[in-house]
């Protein structure tokens, strides 16, 4: 992303942390292979366990136990692994290196524009503050036992120090369009996305476990009634069913739809507010240093709240230090 202010700024340093973002990115859907190949196959070994008329019994057990088998295999890769784990330590560390470079280049938080300061101490300071960071991240990943990677240079660009040096109006500009209107546009979306699917999946739960119970009183009306279906005795659709509806809550349950959901919505709603209030003539955010230094502090501490909530998918595995 970039935007026109006299010369070309970038998202952030020209993609400072881009790496990290990848390798996440390439956690996330690893993970998100393995779960589903561990669900389906699960799914698949109660199937063959209930339908031995179709392939005999001694096969469609074998066939049933070959399956149940290699989803443990798909689960223990998945868990041994630690790729939530690794993928919300990678995530943290990339976006508070974000969250920092916005505070230094707009003059907020621990990087006010003072006259009175050398420039060269808040440079120094933010470079110390992202290799903490940095090494704050290669400790939680050894922690789990992954591999760790670098972003190829975290040395500021022209362009970024070029942002610091410009007018107040310039700076807060810039942190309203390309830091707190596209944070917003990107947590509405993600938020309505989140709740289609968490939607989809509570449907599809009900519908089948609905069918499945219907099912299931037929096959009791068959036997007690003596009805002769051969279809409700020869398989056990019921089980299958609820299987199959299980799978599918635990699946949305993994993805944690509903939470990220209401937590998307939340984070969107606060942006609302704060960027109501920084275009409020009544306060002081656009005609005074320090009022705006802090008003961007309070609003990185709102996303990042968001972002570091994310160690709740860590299976309740807390993270220090960032």
């Amino acid at each position: 992303m970039k935007v026109e202010m006299n010369l070309k700024i970038p998202e952030y340093n020209a993609q400072i942390g881009a790496d990290l973002d990848k390798r996440a990115n390439y956690l996330k859907k690893l993970g998100k292979n393995y779960t589903r190949s561990y669900v389906l196959l699960l799914l698949l070994g109660a199937f063959f366990a209930e339908t031995e008329f179709l392939f005999g019994y001694s096969n469609s057990f074998s066939i049933a136990v070959v399956c149940t088998f290699i989803g443990f295999i798909f689960y223990r890769k998945k868990t041994s692994k630690n790729l939530i784990e690794q993928w919300t330590y990678t995530r943290v560390a990339s976006e508070t290196i974000k969250s920092e470079w916005f505070k230094f280049v707009v003059g907020g938080g621990d990087y006010p524009i003072k006259d009175t300061v050398e420039e060269s101490f808040y440079l120094d300071l933010l470079k110390s503050k992202i290799n903490e960071f940095i090494e704050e991240y290669k400790k939680n990943i050894h922690s789990v036992g992954g591999d760790y990677v670098l972003p190829n240079d975290l040395n500021l660009d022209n362009n970024s120090l070029e942002l610091r040096r410009s007018s107040l109006e310039k700076r807060l500009n810039f942190y309203k369009e390309h830091r707190m209107v596209d944070q917003k546009t990107w947590y509405e979306n993600k938020s309505k996305f989140m709740n289609k699917r968490h939607r989809r999946f509570n449907f599809f739960y009900q519908w089948i476990v609905g069918l499945g119970s219907i099912i299931g009183i037929a096959m009791v009306a068959n036997e007690s009634l003596d009805l002769g279906i051969s279809f409700l005795r020869s398989i056990d659709v019921f089980s299958i069913g609820i299987a199959f509806a299980f799978a599918l809550d635990g699946y949305s349950n993994i993805n944690q739809y509903e939470r990220l959901s209401i937590q998307y919505k939340k984070s969107f709603h606060e942006l609302i507010e704060s960027i109501e209030e920084m275009v409020d003539p009544k306060n002081e955010i656009s005609t005074n240093e320090a009022v705006f230094s802090e008003f961007v502090e309070d609003i990185e501490n709102k996303i990042s709240v968001e972002h570091k909530s994310w160690s709740l998918t860590t299976s309740s595995k807390n993270i220090h230090g960032v």
